[in-house]
């Protein structure tokens, strides 16, 4: 990907048909998830989120309205960050807290905080 836009809209494509090794492919190896779900914290490892995208039928198969919207996004040399508002996955709306970093040529998502609304 060559902005941090460009990644974002590749995730929420992703996640909109499924695709769990695409967006694998969008994270750093390292990368953490951390957030609130129902007023509830949790962190760790992306794979609780990647298991939920593997395990759920997605919103293009169940035909779903789902809605991502980048609504900010901020680039401070091979750094970033994105928001993200998320509408309709699991019938549920979310904000998405990207960070970046443009490494080996591509932007790669280092982390992913959200809350649910």
């Amino acid at each position: 990907m060559k902005t941090p836009t460009e990644t974002i809209e590749a995730y929420i494509e992703a996640t909109r048909s499924g695709d769990v090794e695409g967006l694998k492919n969008l994270f750093s190896p390292e990368a953490l998830m951390s957030g609130f779900f129902e007023g509830e914290f949790y962190s760790g490892s992306l794979e609780i989120f990647f298991d939920e995208v593997r395990d759920n039928p997605s919103p293009s198969k169940t035909g779903q309205e789902y809605i991502g919207e980048i609504t900010y996004t901020e680039v401070i040399g091979n750094i970033a960050q994105v928001t993200m508002k998320e509408k309709g996955y699991l019938g549920l709306d979310f904000t998405n807290l990207f960070h970046l970093a443009y490494v080996d040529g591509k932007w790669l998502i280092l982390s992913k905080t959200y809350i649910d609304e």
